[in-house]
């Protein structure tokens, strides 16, 4: 094959999320193996920043500035290959062959969802109608941010193939969609190993408010710990809550630190990178819970898509108790390298039962490190590099 032209978009690259870490990893692939790529966004992306948090080089890639969705379909056009990796994006393609990384695709549509697209569609119609010289840039932004939240499907057909980071984006893509969308699972570059354990219950993930959609339900982790220490269930154990907060948010991460005063809880917001590591090391039972309580019929948008934290503790060695739907379900077989839970009475009993166990605490452990070699940055570049090879093909 000869060396493609590949356009990388994605409007985060500053964010250095899981979305940066998978769009990354795409452009540091197709440049290693002697294609020329251009990361497209609004800022040159920091390349060793991005190096030391994410793991990926991106020393290779040349970068031009894109600044929404219009002026990356109008770029798409100057190459070979467009890869779009831009969360709720609607930028149609010009290249020859066109991918689409979905993280999700968008909320189901309710009533509430049609009116507040409507006032989107407004939103943007107003500011358009002002003179674009007039429009400082706050609002311009603001006009940018109206316009993806508008729900359009017309960019679909521009695509070859669409990628899903897990079997249930996959399904929502088709039923959303009405396309089929090929699983890649995201590339995990797990970076601690096992350290020395103790008796140390871990939960990873940012301090969302549960009153804005998406959360990681620390609260709810935390409350059912306080009931275990308090039947003597966990005697010893410890709870460590990690995670990233900002000020939207900062009302509910509190309220966990609160809730952790005179129990056996630490509740580490916005918390340095070693510390995050020391405790992925020492760590034997990881906790996650997104997704309880809710309906996946109606906000599929609250789970777990995927689960890069969770794939990071599993090969850290902790034994992952689960809530069992979306992406963790896919990650850990239930009763083979972690525990699925339902109920909190489920997640109470299934960790009372490891706790008490250490032989199947060490067996779940090791179990889910191998599982992990299933979601390795090797597997990505394979399956990747498959997909590209077959399209050029046809």
């Amino acid at each position: 094959m000869s060396a493609l032209r590949v356009g990388v978009y994605d409007l985060y690259w500053a964010t250095y999320g899981g979305g940066e870490q998978v769009d990354g990893t795409i452009a540091q692939v197709l440049a290693e193996t002697g294609h020329d790529v251009t990361l497209l966004g609004p800022r040159p992306p920091d390349v060793e920043r991005t190096r030391e948090r994410l793991g990926v080089d991106l020393s290779g890639c040349e970068y031009r500035a894109v600044h929404d969705d219009d002026s990356a379909s109008a770029a798409s056009a100057d190459f070979d290959v467009f890869v779009n990796g831009t969360y709720l994006s609607r930028a149609v393609n010009h290249a020859e062959l066109g991918y689409y990384y979905v993280h999700f695709p968008q909320v189901p549509s309710r009533r509430v969802d049609r009116m507040r697209n409507r006032a989107y569609i407004g939103a943007v119609k107003g500011l358009g109608s002002l003179s674009k010289r007039e429009l400082p840039l706050r609002l311009r932004e603001a006009q940018a941010g109206f316009d993806r939240r508008i729900a359009r499907t017309h960019f679909i057909p521009s695509y070859r193939r669409f990628l899903a980071n897990s079997t249930f984006t996959a399904e929502w893509v088709e039923r959303l969609w009405g396309v089929v969308a090929d699983v890649l699972y995201p590339p995990v570059r797990a970076s601690v190993q096992p350290g020395e354990k103790r008796d140390l219950v871990l939960s990873l993930g940012r301090f969302f408010d549960p009153i804005h959609g998406h959360s990681k339900k620390q609260l709810d982790l935390l409350d059912a710990f306080v009931e275990m220490e308090r039947s003597g269930a966990a005697d010893g154990w410890e709870l460590a809550l990690v995670g990233g907060g900002g000020p939207a948010d900062r009302e509910y991460a509190l309220a966990c630190k609160r809730a952790a005063i005179g129990h056996r809880v630490q509740v580490h917001i916005n918390a340095p990178g070693a510390l995050v590591e020391q405790l992925l090391g020492e760590a034997s039972i990881y906790w996650h819970a997104s997704g309880f309580g809710e309906d996946p019929r109606r906000h599929p948008d609250r789970f777990e898509h995927f689960g890069i934290a969770l794939v990071e503790a599993m090969a850290a060695g902790a034994a992952p108790v689960v809530y069992g739907a979306a992406g963790p379900a896919e990650i850990v077989r239930d009763g083979v390298d972690g525990d699925h839970w339902r109920a909190r009475s489920e997640l109470i009993a299934i960790t009372t039962r490891l706790m008490h166990d250490p032989e199947a605490l060490r067996a779940r452990g090791e179990a889910a490190r191998r599982r992990t070699d299933e979601f390795s940055a090797a597997r990505f570049t394979r399956e990747l590099l498959d997909f590209v090879d077959r399209d050029c093909q046809e």
